[in-house]
């Protein structure tokens, strides 16, 4: 292979294995990179005010705003002169920027029946001219169950997040779960708490650190930062004070070295997701050449049929599922419930030990400091056998989900000789969960000790065995009020990791449903005709297939690590790359 962009590559193979689709996502991935350009999408619930932050942002007026769920489509802006382009089935069309709520909104187009595949925007604005690209995408948690799901299938697309949220009321749980996914496999997070003006200073800051809170909690890092600002004010005012100028000097700096990270982090997650993709369908047309003809006959008619089976079947599936991990999520309940019954004598004799070893200036401040130390060595090890058991269970009931898919689409199928076990997830889709742990050891101290002046000097004053009664006391109720509400933090961060490994497990499967078919339907049409041609042919064919696997195996060994090259000079291409 000769030495070309790990994408560039990747779409080569795809065109000579015929299979078009992949070879042009890839291709216009590469372009898309290459030109420098990359996505900073506004993710949020409805109503939330992203039109009219990017609208404000940008210094136009072009994304269409409204009163009830508008955006129904996500739309692109990017840098050029003011125009637009939509996607349809056929192509690009250029349409009049003042026409844009026909295509993007769910007024004029309900549930995208329009069907369009992507909208472009071009812009003046001088924060486009560097290559980001602003992403205006439908809103969570609106009536229209296609706009959140326009929103989730944009996903893989996503280089950085600008989550749009509001300070009241501050984050939803529907909010900080999508985020948490959208933000899974990006480096930048920024959050921007919209329509600032509307409440208090104080009010502001508490859902300010509230929202913070959560997000480090769910995400187990801090997010860039937190712009409090009235998207509506910037629009008719401008962004030219305050948090609006620091929101715009955040986005602006996403150049240079920052934008090189961004590209890259792109370029690794694209070729994994679009080898991942070339691999499946070469790996169906390989299974498929392999079986008698009137096997591939007969499967074809049973993928006919399929339809929408596969997902009012996997509706069938997850209650199971759910049910399995409920029980796993009541365990954890008694898990806790133990762990503190049987650990608190143990910690209230490591304390005494501590509290023993003491010097006579022992004070309450000492004591409170020794039990928050114990409280840790006993938690820790604890927290590490709950990880590894609940991932265990965890791991073993989604494998059962995943016999129960596969049992499903054999069933689907019909009884297709020689061809059992049509459908596999893949294995890491079912090994432990989705999400890295975001636990953290809380301290409580603020709740026992108040540093009042001159209490340290009065404690210091008392006979001694007066202070060291009294601060056992006090580290012994501080040693419980820490093992409870550390205890449930853990079993919360474990219960919340099964809920959401359970829905990106769900969300796998059902992807994976779709694909098969398409990419079963595809490779069947192809064997048909091949296995008429005869055995020669059948070998042939297979001996390529062989040969591009080995291509995609050797390019992600030794390509999909490399930074994208700076300057590469690829052309850009369509929006969805």
């Amino acid at each position: 292979m000769t030495a070309r962009a790990p994408l560039d590559a990747l779409a080569a193979i795809g065109d000579e294995a015929g299979v078009p689709g992949t070879a042009a996502e890839a291709r216009e991935l590469a372009g898309r990179l290459g030109a420098g350009r990359f996505y900073v999408a506004c993710v949020g619930e409805f109503k939330r005010g992203k039109s009219t932050l990017i609208n404000s942002l940008t210094g136009t007026s072009v994304l269409p705003t409204g009163i009830v769920p508008v955006t129904a489509v996500p739309t692109i802006l990017r840098h050029g002169d003011l125009g637009a382009r939509v996607r349809l089935q056929d192509g690009w069309h250029a349409v009049d920027p003042g026409t844009l709520a026909e295509y993007v909104s769910e007024a004029c187009n309900p549930g995208n029946r329009r069907h369009v595949l992507a909208v472009e925007v071009f812009v003046p604005s001088p924060l486009l001219a560097r290559g980001l690209c602003l992403v205006d995408t439908p809103g969570l948690g609106s009536a229209v169950q296609a706009n959140t799901r326009a929103t989730r299938e944009f996903l893989p697309h996503i280089d950085a997040v600008i989550a749009v949220l509001g300070a009241d009321p501050p984050i939803s749980g529907e909010e900080l779960s999508f985020i948490a996914e959208a933000a899974a496999g990006v480096e930048m997070l920024l959050v921007v708490l919209n329509k600032a003006d509307r409440i208090p200073a104080a009010d502001r800051a508490e859902a300010a650190a509230f929202t913070a809170r959560l997000l480090c909690e769910r995400l187990g890092r801090a997010p860039s930062r937190i712009f409090e600002v009235s998207a509506l004010a910037g629009q008719r005012d401008g962004v030219t004070h305050g948090e609006w100028l620091e929101l715009l000097a955040a986005l602006e700096q996403l150049h240079g070295r920052a934008a090189e990270a961004v590209l890259a982090t792109a370029e690794r997650r694209g070729l994994a997701r679009l080898a991942a993709r070339l691999t499946w369908a070469l790996d169906e047309r390989r299974r498929a050449l392999v079986d008698p003809l009137e096997t591939t006959e007969a499967r074809a008619r049973a993928l006919e049929a399929l339809g929408a089976e596969t997902d009012r079947a996997l509706s069938d599936l997850a209650p199971l599922l759910a049910a399995e991990l409920q029980r796993l999520t009541r365990q954890l309940a008694r898990e806790r419930e133990r762990f503190i019954s049987d650990v608190t004598p143990r910690g209230r004799m490591l304390l005494a030990e501590r509290t023993r070893a003491s010097g006579a200036a022992f004070t309450r401040l000492d004591a409170l400091a020794a039990a928050e130390a114990v409280a840790r060595a006993v938690l820790e090890p604890w927290l590490e056998v709950m990880e590894h058991e609940a991932s265990g269970q965890y791991t073993v009931a989604t494998l059962r989900f995943r016999e129960l898919a596969n049992q499903l689409m054999a069933r689907l199928l019909g009884s297709v000789p020689g061809r059992n076990g049509t459908f596999s997830l893949p294995e890491t889709a079912t090994d432990g969960f989705a999400t890295p742990r975001r636990f953290y050891f809380t301290a409580l101290m603020q709740y026992h000790y108040r540093a009042a002046p001159g209490r340290q000097l009065a404690e210091r004053l008392m006979p001694a065995a007066v202070r060291r009664r009294r601060a056992t006391a006090a580290a012994n109720s501080y040693l419980n009020h820490l093992l409870e509400v550390n205890a449930s933090r853990v079993e919360g961060d474990l219960a919340e990791r099964i809920a959401e490994s359970r829905r990106c497990l769900e969300r796998a499967t059902r992807a994976e449903m779709r694909e098969v078919r398409r990419a079963s339907l595809d490779a069947l049409a192809r064997a048909r005709a091949t296995q008429e041609a005869g055995e020669r042919a059948v070998a042939h064919e297979l001996g390529q297939i062989e040969r591009w696997l080995e291509e995609i195996r050797a390019l992600m060994d030794s390509g999909n690590q490399a930074p994208w090259p700076a300057g590469s000079g690829h052309a850009a291409a369509g929006s969805l790359g």
